[in-house]
């Protein structure tokens, strides 16, 4: 059902030409003042307020039946990933303003922090070489108005560090005058028609590219980065409206300059800027779909900007509670924060490869229940042509947790890190992070959900929350640095900085990961085949290693993958040796692992699965719009979740043997976002069972094993 649609690609001359106003050189940031915190009582904290966003905006949400299509039902099956730096980035007392907008980008040597309204400057082992001082002070703007973005220009090896003014409606930015971001900044104003609310900025060959939540007027911007890095006078800036686009009548205004990750890109690539379009704002939006607008900027003749090309996604419901309500639930209290559904979420980022380049992007989704899940999307293209979608998900797990605020990158080999924030009514605000290799198969987060930090506290004085959290990518190509909020007391925030990778930096590392055959479907025959995926996690090719085969812990077969597996490269290999795995209602454990001497990683070696040979025959009758999941707790206890939001009535289930007698019964729970249950089967010997769902009129059936 993906498609990309053009109307043409008419284009569009800048509204706006001006020209920045040049500050001056700051001080070096290593010798600027830092902040106080003595004299500073949480309740003194200023709550930045939302009447900037215009509150009250309209009430916009998908039909109370709407199932999203995109999500992932398989579980991740690779061993979880583990964390490199981990460290305290910012806290309200040091901060001093609610929400913290923690912002942060990653060079050579550094990691530059910036929360409302201070920065810090780390190294890369979480040592603090500067600050936390103020970025009004910093930024010589005269007030810390707040929504501070870093960004680090790999192009330039250069710091940028912005916040606005609301004096004078105007961006203040810095940029460093080396690569040095302790040291001096080049400074300058860019003063504009109306309150820049929300900037998010990006780093692109010939500009720095940014999109406001401005009330009217223009909304998309060009700056003139090669007279800031210099420090040259006037440097232009560049006003365009988005032709065709709808706005969401529900949020703030936030579309996203496609931001570019590595020093590789095609002959004149225009910027790109993309936005989501929910068909439940408008009846000029047919179908949920992404826009995206090309920016040819020429400093010295015509700049324009396109109609945009339409790209149909799978379906999407971006709404869950009134602007300026929150959205996600937290233990304790009865106020909610904010999950920023409705807009992109920062960043969007671009990469090129030899024979392609990727546009990732990531949002907010309602999955029901009031349960917030991330879309996330990598389109495709090749030069300047036309974007389609490589892949589409939806990451969730079902555990009533919502996921929200995330960001996601992509690594020099196109393998995804995503970073976010979990929480619901029982669960504090924590980070999480996951992520997949490139060749895994499409729309899937691989990795299991890992933590990055706990939250162990909720905030109870405002909805504010976030506003924004980064991942972004090291100069090395492979190392993913993230930061973003929790609380570490009550109202009282803190932002945390982690660092990870999807692959390693091993000379070598090879791995078994997924089977390809046999499938789960039984029945299974006395002679199966047995294929299996591997992939070289290291930085060197391998060749003509062996792989060992087991059954049930025995050892059938040793035999030798043949030719050369490049570094950070997949393959699939084929047994000689078949499996008998016939017997009626018999489980099988299938282990295949590869065997390299001198292995640096050899957790990762081996890809473990069971088959059961079922012959029970199951009338899966299903629930509309309701799936039906079971996940083993400690012992030998189960949690059965019917994940629906329509309201079935009361909810019967049974769990049955194979000959069809019941071994456990009882009645469902209704929750926020289906129906939910737990039980026991001591008594149950191994084996496959039934669980049977039902309301008197439907049924729902799914097999178990029971280990």
């Amino acid at each position: 059902m993906f498609s990309a649609v053009s109307f043409g690609q008419e284009k569009f001359p800048p509204v706006v030409l001006g020209e920045g106003v040049f500050l001056g050189e700051t001080m070096p940031l290593r010798d600027a003042p830092l902040i106080e915190e003595g004299n500073f009582d949480l309740e003194d904290a200023r709550i930045i307020e939302q009447d900037y966003r215009v509150t009250g905006r309209n009430v916009v949400n998908e039909p109370s039946n709407f199932v999203d299509n995109a999500i992932q039902t398989e579980p991740p099956f690779r061993e979880a990933l583990t964390l490199l730096q981990n460290f305290e980035g910012a806290d309200l007392p040091e901060g001093q303003a609610i929400p913290p907008d923690p912002s942060g980008a990653v060079g050579p040597n550094h990691y530059v922090h910036a929360v409302n309204v201070v920065v810090k400057i780390f190294d890369k082992t979480g040592n603090l070489l500067a600050g936390p001082t103020s970025l009004g002070n910093f930024l010589n703007s005269g007030n810390n108005s707040g929504d501070p973005i870093v960004m680090y220009d790999q192009l330039e090896d250069r710091f940028f560090v912005s916040q606005f003014r609301t004096s004078d409606d105007a961006l203040i930015i810095g940029v460093s005058t080396t690569p040095d971001p302790t040291g001096t900044y080049n400074l300058y104003s860019f003063p504009l028609d109306a309150f820049p609310d929300y900037p998010h900025y990006s780093v692109w060959p010939n500009a720095y590219f940014l999109t406001a939540n401005k009330f009217f007027g223009n909304t998309t911007y060009a700056l003139e980065k090669d007279v800031m890095i210099a420090g040259g006078a006037n440097p232009q800036i560049l006003g365009f409206n988005l032709p065709g686009v709808v706005r969401n009548p529900s949020t703030v205004f936030s579309p996203e300059p496609a931001n570019l990750l590595g020093t590789a890109f095609p002959v004149d690539v225009p910027g790109y800027i993309v936005y989501l379009q929910d068909s439940s704002w408008s009846s000029a939006i047919d179908e949920d779909h992404l826009k995206i607008w090309e920016l040819d900027i020429d400093w010295s003749g015509t700049s324009t900007i396109s109609s945009p090309s339409e790209i149909v996604t799978e379906p999407f419901d971006v709404f869950i509670r009134p602007f300026g309500q929150g959205d996600i639930e937290q233990p304790i209290t009865s106020q909610r924060i904010d999950a920023q559904m409705g807009i992109i979420s920062y960043m969007a980022n671009y990469r090129t490869f030899p024979t392609y380049n990727s546009f990732l992007i990531n949002f907010n989704v309602d999955i029901g229940g009031s349960t917030s899940a991330i879309r996330w999307i990598e389109l495709r293209n090749t030069g300047t042509g036309p974007f389609s979608i490589h892949q589409e998900g939806t990451w969730t797990l079902d555990d009533g947790l919502s996921r929200f605020m995330g960001s996601m990158a992509m690594d020099e080999d196109g393998n995804i890190g995503l970073a976010y924030n979990i929480g619901n009514e029982d669960t504090f605000a924590s980070l999480r992070f996951t992520g997949r290799l490139e060749s895994d198969p499409l729309g899937m987060m691989t990795y299991p959900e890992s933590t990055i930090f706990d939250g162990v506290s909720y905030q109870a004085n405002t909805n504010r929350f976030g506003d924004y959290a980064q991942l972004t990518l090291d100069p090395n190509g492979r190392t993913f640095w993230h930061t973003g909020q929790y609380f570490q007391a009550i109202n009282n925030w803190a932002t945390r900085i982690a660092a990870f990778q999807i692959v390693s930096d091993f000379a070598a590392d090879l791995g078994a990961y997924s089977f390809v055959t046999p499938d789960l479907t039984p029945p299974y025959s006395n002679a199966e085949t047995v294929e299996v995926q591997i992939y070289n996690y290291g930085n060197t090719a391998q060749s003509n290693f062996d792989l060992e085969l087991r059954v049930n812990g025995n050892l059938v077969a040793t035999e030798t993958f043949t030719g050369t597996l490049d570094a950070n490269t997949s393959a699939s290999y084929q047994f000689s040796q078949t499996v008998d795995m016939s017997a009626p209602n018999e489980t099988y454990e299938l282990e295949v692992r590869t065997i390299l001497p001198g292995d640096e990683a050899p957790a990762n070696d081996a890809v473990v699965k069971e088959f059961t040979n079922e012959i029970l025959s199951v009338n899966e009758t299903t629930f509309e719009n309701a799936r039906l999941l079971a996940y083993p707790k400690e012992g030998k206890t189960y949690e059965i979740y019917l994940s629906t939001y329509v309201d079935f009535g009361d909810v019967d289930y049974r769990v049955l043997n194979i000959v069809g007698q019941e071994i456990a019964s009882g009645s469902m729970d209704k929750v926020g976002n289906g129906y939910k249950t737990k039980t026991t089967l001591h008594t149950a010997s191994a084996g496959v069972y039934v669980i049977e769902l039902s309301n008197g009129k439907e049924t729902l059936s799914k097999k178990l094993l029971v280990r």
